[in-house]
């Protein structure tokens, strides 16, 4: 039953951990500071010192007022003397810096501690140099003075841990503030972050719904009378555009074989070796047919006719030119084929018109769609990359939760746990 009774000693021995706010911990980091036992742990030291101090000016008295073997070596006794002044001059120095710091917070203390430092490495330099010296003629005195160098020397890393568990508790709690400020900013930002995203989700499914109530009204119009006339109407505009492409082909056809003959009719009349009643029509013939009037026509191919002897064509040439012509006099082929042209063209325009009215719906619905599916596209990648960075911030909030902790923890030599539940994650 031992290992039982084990068990719960262990368990009641557990130290529960301290619950603290981030609203609390400049208040918490201050109460310790001023709670610090560290002016206690300084006096501590600072009264053994004292006492070494106290010694060591004995031992110095005692070095100062010892007297020389009469039988040592002239030599030996000159350079024993003078050493041993010099010796007693440097403990004094030191002596005197072995008094407590006026000052006794961190500053003080550590500039102290550190002046004691320096004037122990002379006093040791010296002591070490005349040491031999002194120690052949007063060899108890120069013992004594080395046991309380020593003492000093351990007091001084006494101190010096004191001072830095100080400073370690110190940088401990600038880095608590620094952190606990940072991860506020966390937390506010996922806050923030969440809250945005939330919206930007029910926006984007404001906009799905949009998106889907337009694609079913555009299919309502698509099925509906109005949507069937509409097909009805492209299927005709359709044909009516493959007999303009015919009728625009066949008055090329008609015109092609007066190429030739036209062309040299407008160098002719640029030349002003013959005067052409007809200029104009000769060039919108050759360039765009169409656009000559019935009334122009047979006049133009009369005077083409009547010159066509001062052309220059081949003989061969000439009479095919000049058949084709009575032709397209005779059967007004051109006239017609224009005309046909000009009927074919008002019905493709009309028949746009209408489309172009019935369809205003149709553009309408498309528009909002189109609108609507960008607005989601852009509202999409920006949640997207709102979700990431909320990972990140919970990831960096976390990893600032646990070393906050830590910190804490260590400054209070028992655990501590965050309690974040003002700031909802």
């Amino acid at each position: 039953m031992k290992w039982l009774k084990d068990i719960f000693k262990l368990r009641s021995s557990r130290v529960e951990p301290v619950s603290l706010s981030l609203a609390e911990i400049e208040s918490w980091l201050e109460e310790r500071a001023k709670e610090s036992d560290f002016s206690v742990r300084c006096h501590e030291v600072y009264g053994r010192m004292d006492e070494a101090a106290k010694r060591l000016k004995e031992d110095i008295s005692s070095l100062e007022s010892a007297r020389a073997d009469d039988s040592s070596p002239p030599k030996l006794l000159r350079a024993g003397m003078a050493a041993r002044g010099e010796v007693i001059k440097q403990l004094e120095t030191l002596s005197l810096k072995l008094q407590p710091p006026k000052r006794d917070d961190l500053d003080g203390i550590s500039q102290h501690h550190w002046a004691l430092v320096k004037g122990l490495e002379r006093t040791v330099t010296t002591f070490g140099r005349a040491k031999s010296y002194v120690a052949a003629l007063f060899p108890r005195n120069i013992e004594s003075i080395n046991s309380d160098l020593t003492e000093v020397s351990r007091l001084l890393v006494d101190l010096e841990k004191v001072i830095g568990e100080k400073r370690k508790v110190q940088e401990e709690s600038w880095y608590c503030r620094e952190t606990a400020q940072r991860l506020k900013g966390e937390l506010s930002g996922i806050v923030e972050l969440r809250g945005r995203t939330q919206q930007d989700e029910a926006a984007l499914l404001g906009l799905s719904s949009k998106l889907s109530s337009l694609e079913k009204e555009a299919e309502r119009l698509q099925a509906s009378n109005e949507g069937m006339r509409i097909r009805e109407l492209k299927s005709s505009l359709d044909k009516r555009m493959a007999e303009r492409s015919q009728a625009e082909a066949e008055l090329h056809d008609l015109i092609s074989p007066l190429n030739k003959a036209l062309a040299r009719m407008k160098k002719q009349g640029s030349s002003d070796r013959i005067i052409l009643q007809h200029e104009n029509v000769f060039e919108r013939l050759g360039a765009s047919p169409s656009s000559v009037k019935d009334k122009e026509i047979g006049g133009a191919l009369k005077e083409l006719q009547s010159h066509l002897e001062v052309l220059g064509l081949k003989d061969r040439k000439k009479e095919k030119v000049l058949d084709h012509i009575d032709l397209l006099i005779k059967r007004r082929s051109l006239e017609d084929v224009r005309a046909r042209l000009q009927a074919v063209s008002e019905e493709i325009l009309k028949t746009q018109s209408q489309i172009e009215a019935g369809s205003l719906e149709g553009l309408r619905l498309k528009e909002e769609m189109s609108q609507a599916k960008k607005s989601k596209r852009i509202l999409e990648a920006a949640l997207d990359q709102a979700r990431k960075d909320l990972v990140l911030l919970d990831e960096k909030a976390a990893s600032d939760e646990k070393e906050l902790e830590e910190r804490l923890t260590r400054i209070a030599g028992s655990p501590i746990k965050l309690d974040l539940s003002s700031a909802s994650r």
